[in-house]
């Protein structure tokens, strides 16, 4: 399978007037294959979420990216601020956020966000829309996914609100899904049901997944490849089952002995 992403020697820093500098990611180095599940896992502040929102533009206030490059399918997107890399985002590049409450609209029901996603990257009418995002629904197993639709963020529970954020990351089928902690927060029962969906839905769009965790288990059961960060950098990676049995770096040993996975 060649390279759908490749980040090389990536640097950000984080500016503001009030403090120093900070420097999340410290020469990043990581690909992700065709139709491949990469993990990222590591103690919170290390980086791991930091380089997702830069592959998207959504660093924080005074973030910049110093030195590297992003390249997807191809193209270096990591300078590309116009109008082509609006159309990558949200379209060949979608996430899912780590509280799928928050990440929702709470003034407008879920069926009409999805469709409206639609509309926007496929410019299609309101009504063919709709149906995608009812077909999208019911694909996910959604029980009664027509009145789903009708409902808004604060009448559904956590693991609901998640799988609509599901819906509404894969509506227009991504060649890359970026996942923030998207388990986080829900029961053991329900963590499962939406690692097993993102799984199934992302082998029958072969789309690529890059997954964002602090828990090891759930690395362990969704991606095939893991690369383990500290303060900023990728300091082991490899094949999961490779590192989860044989971790070479101190402080892989160290998280696998902490989560008992060693």
């Amino acid at each position: 399978m060649k390279n759908l992403l490749e980040i090389n020697g990536l640097h950000v820093e984080i500016s503001s007037s009030n403090r120093a500098t900070v420097k999340p990611l410290k020469g990043v180095d990581l690909n992700v294959e065709e139709e491949d599940t990469v993990g990222l896992v590591g103690e919170s502040g290390c980086g791991k979420s930091m380089i997702l929102r830069t592959i998207l533009k959504m660093l924080p206030h005074g973030g910049s990216e110093t030195e590297g490059e992003i390249i997807f399918n191809g193209n270096r997107i990591d300078k590309d601020h116009g109008k082509n890399f609006e159309n990558i985002r949200g379209k060949k590049i979608s996430m899912i956020f780590q509280d799928p409450i928050s990440a929702l609209s709470p003034l407008i029901k879920v069926g009409e966000q999805i469709s409206d996603i639609y509309r926007y990257n496929e410019k299609t009418t309101k009504e063919e829309a709709r149906d995608i995002a009812l077909k999208m629904l019911e694909g996910l197993g959604i029980v009664n996914h027509t009145n789903v639709a009708n409902q808004y963020p604060h009448q559904m529970s956590g693991g609901m609100a998640q799988r609509i954020n599901i819906a509404m990351a894969l509506v227009c089928k991504p060649q890359l899904l970026l996942a923030d902690e998207p388990t986080t927060g829900l029961d053991v029962t329900t963590q499962m049901q939406v690692l097993e969906l993102l799984r199934d839905q992302l082998s029958r769009l072969k789309s690529s997944l890059l997954f964002v965790s602090h828990d090891l288990r759930v690395i362990k059961k969704i991606c095939k490849k893991v690369g383990v960060m500290y303060a900023g950098e990728i300091v082991e990676f490899g094949n999961s089952n490779e590192i989860f049995s044989n971790p070479s770096h101190p402080y892989t040993q160290s998280l696998l002995e902490c989560a008992k996975l060693k």
